[in-house]
């Protein structure tokens, strides 16, 4: 029986696309194909009744459902030394941590942490770039929002310090991996037990920020039936093609309004503190911005 050895557990928004692309380069890493299967959260998500956590997960992000299919999702690995998979719903899925720790004791886990307020108006840029019928930034980044909830990360991410040991969990800074891809990813390469001296190649730029030219375009680029569809019929030319569309159907996005994020900032500082002592690490430049 194959199962990960490690696991990046989120967050969304905070480039775990860009480290699944990089870390699947190593000869020495398998990743699971799927990204995102987050089998461990599927339960919470399927009986959601956490509401101070924020609007329940959309099922369609939970694509395995019982182990099995979870440990076949490895069983193409080989004489790799690390075995991973990337799940961002893990992070905010609150039995998560409980239920890896069950049927993996020993993983490694990564999280990648980005400026709380950036991430949530990261993430509604993403539903503005899907074509998703949305407000105005005001609107959506409320306190009441999803968006929003998912950046306190202080209670999230100690369900995995109360049960993991300390050795056992990497924290990687967004605006670091941003600044350095290429020094991240080596950390990482280190932390997961493989050569850390090959280069990882970090020019490509996954899920860049935009938003449509024409929603109704990207709403239908970004139908989670169609995008299905078209992966198991059409063949990889043509969804590349699909795909450069879709880019170029993107313009840059707007300006994250100053007041709202010194707003939201001002909202996550104590967490962020807390967040700190958990982390023994200074997270000032997270409150730059603050009004």
């Amino acid at each position: 029986m194959t199962l990960p050895n490690f696991i990046i557990i989120g967050v969304a928004k905070a480039g775990t696309t860009s480290l699944f692309r990089y870390l699947n380069q190593h000869p020495q890493v398998f990743m699971c194909p799927i990204k995102g299967s987050n089998f461990f959260g599927y339960e919470d998500a399927l009986n959601w009744k956490w509401a101070d956590e924020g609007a329940p997960p959309l099922l369609r992000h939970f694509q395995v459902t019982t182990f099995e299919a979870y440990e076949y999702l490895f069983a193409e690995a080989s004489d790799e030394i690390a075995i991973g998979e990337v799940s961002p719903q893990y992070f905010r899925c609150p039995t998560a941590a409980e239920k890896i720790h069950n049927h993996i004791p020993d993983v490694k886990l990564i999280a990648s942490l980005r400026n709380p307020a950036d991430r949530a108006f990261s993430g509604f840029l993403m539903r503005t770039r899907r074509g998703e019928a949305v407000g105005s930034s005001h609107d959506e980044l409320t306190i009441e929002s999803s968006h929003v909830k998912e950046g306190f990360y202080y209670r999230r991410l100690k369900r995995y310090f109360d049960i993991f040991p300390r050795d056992k969990i990497k924290i990687s800074i967004f605006e670091e991996f941003k600044q350095d891809p290429t020094k991240t990813v080596i950390d990482l390469f280190n932390f997961v037990g493989v050569d850390e001296s090959r280069k990882p190649d970090t020019s490509t730029k996954y899920n860049p920020a935009g938003i449509p030219r024409v929603r109704w375009l990207n709403r239908f680029f970004y139908h989670p039936t169609l995008v299905g569809a078209a992966k198991s019929i059409l063949p990889k030319n043509l969804q590349m093609i699909a795909k450069r569309v879709r880019q170029k159907n993107l313009i840059s996005p707007p300006v994250f309004p100053p007041e709202l994020r010194s707003d939201l900032l001002k909202l996550y500082r104590e967490d962020i503190l807390k967040l700190e002592e958990l982390l023994d690490r200074d997270l000032s430049i997270w409150l730059d911005g603050i009004e």
